[in-house]
């Protein structure tokens, strides 16, 4: 009955022994039958739960079942009791095994969508989990924080489900230990898919928690089993291991962004698991902190990710270290792994002011490293407290080897469906490894709904006449279609246009003036277009004015929904004219607090007369490491006469768990921005990566900085190519930001009455870009 190709011992024999079927069949179609039924279950019953939707159902099963005669809960026919709207399901009692459920078009009115723990505080333990599917079951608002399975008590099993593409706040899966009936609980996670989670921006993205800081000290012998993880992108930490003598054996990382990460608790053991990172950026496989961990036999191929993302990263620790920081890393035993194509091993990961104790009496023993670009491995403290021994490499020419390290010959192997590179004596075992996939792991009974077939984009050509009826054309678009603005001339809004599926909105080529946004009624807008959850936004070749005649002001030209949003957008504005957006709190573009963006591109565009923030990005203020959008790409674009900042890109605080925000600014010019005593014309704090290149800053950020950054010690910045004529200064807290190549040249503009910022002919800042083009940009 329980199907699993892996021996899990002990636990797994106690489970297997449940025989079912053998008592009476209760078939209840509403949660106040189940009240009614509840009490009457004894060991050995089935429940079922009636095939139809269950919409806002909350279930306490709370019965008692025995070893030899579980109580069963399951639908009529596998996946047809169809949980939707506010739904979730409370397990409570011994020897319960619940399966076949599927939770989707909802999400949880509680904390869990699955709980192994009534509201009247009973636990359960002995029980199970089986078959069950969680999809489409996210709460609206990005922030808003749930689980979907939260795990109690003791000798628990959650194996055989699909949980998919979690979008907000919290882990998908918890393994609590603040309850001390919870504590070394032995608890089975095994052979479920794992299948995406977009990467959140912030803290608080993890597929697996087992335990936390303030128990980390306390032993959760939890084992992850056989599992299969497919693009979970949340954060830096995929399994945050939080407690003690914890095991994850035999998982399948593909192309995770991220790691297993050993982040508190000690003697915990990662061993015979396989990471695919195909070359990705940022896929991660081990980090170790805190004393006594094994890594052994596992398998790390083509992973790209660098520092604590790295195919290893041992950390550094924290003298006198809080609960919540970092131990320092002993006794731990580094083994047999092969790393194939990888990153280099990083030993001293995040070593700073603060984390300064080295790993020690660290072995990295009997590993095998294949076609190593770089260094072999980087070491922060080389003061041997990781002891190299008796490790082979392949793959790689040369010259020496470090101590430790000798060249080996290797084989072609085939694992599964994966090419390898093998050898005897090091590296991995391979009949100890066998590779998860959605086809091995999972409900066997679920099929996704087939794709709706893609029908041809279309054009929905309007004119100014025709804005009484837009929000009627809208709703007839489909994904992927376009507005085109057929006439030139103004456009009167009475209420933004709402994009909440991918959509152009372009001018007709051709016209001999620009359509212009404008609200055309007394009351203030928001935006002229808003983007909403599920939305995405190609704009070309508009011009979008904030204060139109006497009508009500218009806060942002575009802006993302205020309204809860948990999807990522994008948006691409090209051509267009943003100004007239009179007050300090408006903007051409703001990011709304609390929503994502996965890219914005602005290229060829004018942002002019604007007296708060032309680019906006800086409304998450609570510096815990959260920001508005993932990539940020600026390119041959002009800001000139802005009273607030061009760009404000802001992420606070100390969070390492993020990947971005991405800042490229390239070919720009900006002529008087932000010259206020202790202003900034480009501030982007906190960014992790940035590229300011080829751009012309003139008159901009004179009373304080003209370019600010807010770094990590090693996060890559650059600004080269650039010239700044009576400009501020350039603020970084490391100042390791300037290239070889910054000028301080005046410009002379072709016609600045007109907004043409083309640089006239010759001009001494002419082939002094990276490229060989003129410095700033060129129309």
């Amino acid at each position: 009955m329980w199907q699993n190709k892996i021996g899990f011992g002990a636990l797994l024999c106690l489970l297997c022994s449940w025989k079912t079927g053998s008592g009476n069949t209760i078939l209840v179609h509403t949660v106040d039958e189940l009240k009614q039924q509840r009490s009457l279950v004894q060991p050995g019953d089935t429940v079922l739960l009636a095939d139809k939707e269950w919409r806002d159902a909350v279930l306490d099963l709370e019965m008692d079942g025995t070893k030899e005669q579980p109580v069963v809960v399951r639908p009529q026919t596998m996946g047809k009791a169809v949980f939707t709207g506010r739904s979730a399901i409370r397990i409570g009692g011994q020897y319960l095994l619940v399966s076949g459920l599927y939770f989707k078009n909802g999400s949880t009115p509680g904390n869990a969508v699955i709980e192994f723990r009534t509201p009247g505080g009973k636990l359960a333990n002995n029980s199970r989990v089986t078959q069950c599917v969680i999809e489409n079951y996210s709460q609206p608002g990005r922030f808003t924080a749930d689980v979907w399975v939260v795990l109690w008590g003791k000798r628990n099993r959650v194996d055989h489900c699909i949980f998919k593409d979690k979008l907000n706040a919290g882990p998908v899966l918890i393994v609590e230990l603040n309850d001390e009936r919870s504590q070394h609980n032995e608890h089975l996670v095994d052979s479920n898919y794992f299948a995406g989670r977009q990467r959140f921006g912030a803290n608080g993205g993890e597929t697996i928690r087992i335990g936390v800081s303030r128990y980390s000290l306390t032993a959760s012998r939890t084992q992850i089993r056989a599992n299969y993880f497919e693009r979970c992108n949340g954060e830096v930490e995929i399994v945050s291991v939080k407690s003690g003598e914890n095991k994850i054996s035999n998982n399948t990382f593909f192309e995770c962004e991220g790691s297993v990460v050993l982040r508190h608790g000690a003697g915990n053991v990662v061993s015979n698991n396989i990471f695919l990172g195909n070359n990705k950026p940022f896929t991660g496989g081990v980090r170790i902190i805190n004393p006594g961990h094994t890594v052994t036999n596992n398998l790390f191929k083509e992973l790209k990710g660098t520092g604590f993302r790295s195919a290893l990263a041992v950390m550094n620790g924290v003298p006198n270290s809080l609960i919540n920081r970092y131990f320092q890393v002993t006794d731990v035993a580094i083994s047999h792994n092969t790393f194939i194509s990888c990153s280099s091993p990083l030993f001293g990961a995040g070593k700073d002011a603060e984390r300064t104790l080295s790993p020690q009496r660290t072995r990295f023993t009997g590993n095998l490293i294949v076609g190593a670009e770089g260094a072999l491995y980087e070491d922060a403290n080389d003061d041997k407290g990781i002891q190299f021994r008796d490790n082979g490499v392949a793959g790689t020419r040369r010259a020496t080897y470090p101590q430790g390290f000798r060249a080996v010959g290797v084989a072609d192997h085939v694992l599964g469906k994966l090419h390898v590179k093998l050898n005897e004596k090091y590296g991995v075992l391979p009949d100890q490894l066998s590779e998860m996939n959605a086809g091995n792991t999972g409900a066997g009974w679920y099929r996704p709904e087939p794709m709706q077939a893609v029908r041809p984009p279309r054009v929905f050509t309007i004119s100014p006449r025709d804005i009484p009826g837009l929000d009627q054309i809208l709703q007839q678009m489909h994904p992927n279609d376009t507005l085109m603005l057929g006439e030139g001339g103004i456009y009167r809004l009475c209420r933004p246009i709402a994009v909440d599926k991918p959509l152009a909105v372009v001018a007709a080529p051709g016209l001999s003036s620009r359509p212009v946004l404008v609200n055309g009624c007394d009351k203030s807008m928001t935006a002229h277009v808003v983007i909403e959850n599920g939305g995405a936004l190609f704009i070309k070749g508009i011009a979008f004015d904030g204060a139109y005649e006497s009508f009500g002001a218009v806060t942002a030209g575009i802006r993302s929904s205020e309204k809860p949003m948990n999807r990522h957008y994008k948006l691409h504005i090209d051509d267009c004219a943003f100004y007239n957006f009179n007050e300090s709190s408006h903007a051409g573009f703001a990011g709304t607090k609390s929503t994502y963006a996965d890219s914005i591109l602005i290229t060829n565009s004018l942002f002019r007369n604007i007296s708060g923030t032309a680019v906006n990005l800086a409304e998450e203020k609570e510096d815990k490491g959260y920001y508005g959008a993932e990539y940020l790409v600026v390119k041959n674009t002009v800001f000139t006469n802005i009273l607030g900042s061009a760009i404000n890109v802001y992420r606070g605080g100390n969070d390492e768990s993020t990947t971005g925000p991405f800042a490229t600014i390239d070919h720009c010019t900006f002529n008087e921005v932000e010259n206020r005593e202790q202003g900034t014309a480009v501030r982007l704090a906190g960014v992790q990566y940035a590229r300011i290149t080829n751009s012309n800053f003139v008159n901009s950020g004179s009373g304080g900085r003209v370019i600010e950054f807010r770094e990590f010690r090693n996060d890559p910045l650059w600004v080269d190519h650039c010239n700044f004529y009576n400009c501020g200064r350039l603020e970084s807290f490391y100042n390791k930001v300037s290239g070889p190549h910054i000028y301080k040249i005046k410009p002379v503009f072709s016609n600045p009455a007109v907004f043409d910022f083309n640089l006239k002919k010759p001009s001494d800042l002419q082939g002094k870009s990276s490229d060989g083009k003129t410095i700033g940009a060129a129309w």
